[in-house]
């Protein structure tokens, strides 16, 4: 019998035999061909297609080629694809329409860049991007807003782009100095001192955030001035990482198998979908999203997710036999909180069991520049 609408399918799989006898209790098959003795192919009724594919799927069989053909596929191909394009053309229109229009203000450079925002797009006079005086909008900011000293405005495309700088103050001319203040726990090596007053010597030991160096300078009359800290400032540091092992772990990997689900939106109500259901008892997945209008008035969206299936392994391992990796993961758990510039001058470890694991912790000494010349900290501790 030549079917003239049908879902045609080739499977592998055991006990094909079984499976064929379930399926035509409430489906009629045709035209089966047995290749081998694990894979084979059949049809089905158009409309039986979907319920058959998810039988195949929860009873384990692998589908290597799944087509439809017939007037029912090409009627839902058409109302699929010129769906999309009505959905499409509508969008280019309803674009067409509002494009002459500012849809976004965005202000960059300033922390209080919302607040600018805000206050422009309430005193616009219009979002007609041809009646938009952009230097009227520039003295609008410089007018209202304190501590400005550079404002540039431009229309991109839909957006209002301005650009906004602080004014900068000479820290000559500020009446107060942060003082220089450390940044590690460690043994001061060495200090030259340029302008300031000294809080620490040589050998002190000092405590993260405490002062080095104040912001000031008292002369010879007893009189306070504020002033800029410098300082060249040597630490020897401590630095500690780990790593533990443990003598039973459970592992989780991907097998390579995965299944797709793409849908269409709109207004975050899904109108279209294509794809399968995740069946696997462990997963994972990754989700992308991808506008396909440009403007918000007809916000259509392409969601397609991907689930990759996972497995676990349970890895039983002796200290001893992963010893050498254990103490290196511990010392590169370590050096990533250095910089690359330290002087590294010393290195221990000790190895710390319990019931089950153990843990090597990894201690480095290691001297290195905490200060140049000004109140700048050049490594910050992670």
């Amino acid at each position: 019998m030549k079917l003239k609408n049908y879902h045609y399918f080739e499977i592998k799989g055991l006990n094909q035999e079984r499976l064929f006898n379930k399926l035509s209790q409430n489906f009629q098959i045709f035209e089966i061909n047995r290749i081998q003795k694990n894979r084979s192919t059949f049809k089905v009724k158009y409309f039986d297609g979907a319920k058959v594919k998810k039988i195949l799927l929860a009873d384990g069989y692998e589908i290597l080629t799944h087509k439809k053909a017939g007037f029912f596929n090409h009627v839902a191909i058409f109302a699929t694809s010129y769906g999309l394009i009505a959905g499409l053309g509508i969008s280019v229109l309803l674009y067409a329409i509002q494009s002459p229009y500012i849809q976004k203000i965005e202000v960059w450079g300033v922390d209080n860049s919302a607040e600018i925002a805000e206050y422009v797009e309430k005193n616009l006079p219009s979002k007609n991007k041809n009646k938009i005086d952009v230097s009227t909008v520039e003295h609008m900011i410089n007018n209202n807003f304190e501590n400005i000293s550079f404002v540039s405005g431009a229309v991109v495309g839909q957006s209002l782009v301005i650009n906004v700088k602080n004014e900068i103050i000479p820290p000559e001319m500020e009446s107060e100095f942060e003082p220089i203040v450390a940044q590690y726990d460690g043994v001061v090596t060495d200090i030259t001192l340029i302008q300031g007053t000294l809080k620490v010597q040589v050998g002190d030991i000092i405590q993260k955030g405490q002062i080095l160096v104040e912001g000031y300078v008292i002369n010879s009359e007893g009189e306070k001035f504020n002033i800029q800290p410098k300082a060249t400032i040597y630490m020897d540091i401590w630095v500690e990482g780990e790593a533990t092992h443990f003598d039973e772990q459970i592992i989780t990997y991907r097998t390579g198998n995965k299944v797709e689900h793409v849908s269409v939106t709109l207004f975050g109500q899904e109108f279209y979908t294509n794809g399968v259901e995740c069946k696997y008892d462990q997963y994972e997945s990754e989700q992308t999203e991808q506008n396909l209008s440009q403007n918000n008035l007809l916000p259509f969206k392409i969601i397609k997710t991907t689930y990759y299936e996972l497995a676990s392994e349970t890895i039983i391992s002796s200290f001893e036999e992963k010893k050498d990796e254990v103490i290196k993961q511990a010392r590169e758990n370590c050096l990533q909180k250095l910089q690359g510039y330290e002087i590294i001058k010393n290195e221990n470890y000790t190895i710390i069991q319990a019931s089950g694991c153990t843990t090597v912790k990894y201690v480095i000494t290691a001297n290195l520049l905490v200060c140049e010349g000004e109140n700048e900290n050049l490594y910050e501790q992670t």
